[in-house]
């Protein structure tokens, strides 16, 4: 009768979750369950296995017999301390707890999504957490269904991790030639307009290339050459190429380089080329770049640029910017369902006050492009601030448990010295 009455509420709560035979152990052997199942998910399978509170209670020094007393001590506390904290109705079924256990108390985001006024269409979404673990360089995101809460996302960043990156070298070799038969290579590119200087017009220039182990195996040193070149008829031309080298490491999904151009407004035939050494693999990318109605409509605002990570570690000089270390481009505006990303653009002529300061306040809209339902998203507005007429504005987009699909991503700028608004607004999408 009591399993039972557990079933029925975790199904009352929206959130079935069959019951296993941990969740038939006594509460303190559900907290032994929970650290192990933290540390060792084989070794809490076996413990679980185990037919008698004896067995298990055997195997349980058997596994803390060669860890400290003190190690064993640091982890049951935590584990009492979550289930105090998330786990008093569903001890097992919350993700946060082995999280908790494992790396202890974290920089805790909690996001209740408040309704959109006025909308009559709109997209649920779940309340969420950002738990992030800054000397680790971990972050964990977590939406909630029903009694708990489930791990849709984890993120590194810091000075632990350096995402593979496209680095220039100089190996004085000639550019090699496509062979004939050479198959395509996965190469993506993305141009953003940032800041207007007189006739000339800030270009940032995000590429990447995919990180396919046929071509490029595992802890193996890369190298492509890569060609950039923006050709206009009254401007003339600017190119950029040469050796790029890399590593390409498990977790590698694109691996990335940025470069940062100023170009004399007028409309530019943008080609990126990229071929590896054997000229085994070859991609041709073309784009057009209108800067000079960028230009004409003394634009008030940049495009809205997408980065994978923005931090304060150093990693190479391309992807510096600014105020922030690091910004790493994400090239293809795309995540995975539960992933965060960010997002950086300018305003440009706000007012200032006496102070020669601006104040900006931004408010942050996500619409499904097949529905036109509004989402809920869990900051919903910024304030800017900071010297001179131009603001930045860089904000982390959770995509909480919003379904795969397209979306368009709006930003509405208010100044507040002058009640002035500008509108941005840009697609992404999530994957499954």
């Amino acid at each position: 009768m009591r399993f039972l009455l557990a079933g029925l509420l975790l199904c009352g709560c929206g959130q079935l979750r069959p019951l296993t035979r941990a969740d038939r152990l006594s509460p303190d052997e559900k907290l032994e369950y929970a650290v192990l199942a933290a540390l060792d998910p084989e070794a809490a399978r076996q413990f679980v296995s185990l037919a008698s509170p004896e067995a298990r209670e055997d195997y349980r020094h058997w596994f803390w017999q060669q860890r400290s007393p003190a190690e064993y001590e640091q982890f049951y506390n935590r584990a009492v301390k979550a289930r105090e904290t998330f786990g008093r109705l569903d001890l097992l079924g919350d993700e946060r707890i082995p999280v908790y256990i494992r790396y202890g108390p974290p920089r805790r985001e909690e996001f209740a999504p408040r309704p959109v006024e006025n909308e009559t269409l709109r997209l649920f979404v779940h309340p969420a957490e950002i738990w992030t673990y800054d000397s680790l360089g971990l972050q964990f995101d977590f939406v909630k269904k029903g009694v708990g809460f489930k791990q849709v996302g984890v993120a590194r960043f810091g000075s632990a991790w350096f995402p593979s990156a496209l680095e220039e070298v100089d190996l004085g070799l000639p550019p090699p030639e496509p062979k004939p038969e050479a198959e395509n290579l996965d190469f993506h590119i993305a141009l953003y307009r940032l800041g207007q200087h007189q006739d000339t017009v800030e270009v940032e220039l995000h590429y990447g290339i995919g990180a396919d182990q046929r071509l490029f195996p595992i802890d193996r040193q890369g190298l492509v050459y890569c060609r950039f070149q923006f050709q206009s008829g009254r401007s003339g031309s600017q190119t950029s190429a040469g050796w790029f080298g890399f590593r390409v490491d498990t977790c590698a999904g694109l691996i990335v380089g940025r470069q940062t151009f100023f170009l004399p407004a007028d409309v530019y035939q943008v080609t990126a080329s990229a071929v590896t050494r054997d000229g085994g693999a070859y991609a041709l990318r073309r784009a057009e770049l209108n800067l000079i109605d960028y230009l004409r409509r003394s634009q008030p605002c940049s495009d809205i640029v997408f980065y994978a990570l923005v931090d304060s570690h150093f990693q190479s000089p391309q992807f510096q910017r600014q105020d922030w270390c690091r910004v790493v481009p994400l090239v293809v505006p795309e995540v995975s369902a539960g992933a965060t990303f960010y997002i950086l653009y300018e305003v440009y002529n706000l007012t200032t006050d006496s102070l020669n300061r601006h104040r900006a306040e931004a408010t942050y809209e996500i619409m499904d492009l097949f529905t036109r339902q509004m989402a809920v998203i869990p900051t919903p507005s910024r304030f800017i601030t900071g010297s001179g007429t131009t603001g930045i504005g860089l904000e982390r987009i959770h995509t909480m448990d919003l379904n795969p699909g397209n979306y368009l991503l709006a930003v509405r700028v208010r100044d507040l010295n002058s009640s002035r608004e500008v509108s941005l607004a840009s697609r992404f999408r999530i994957l499954r």
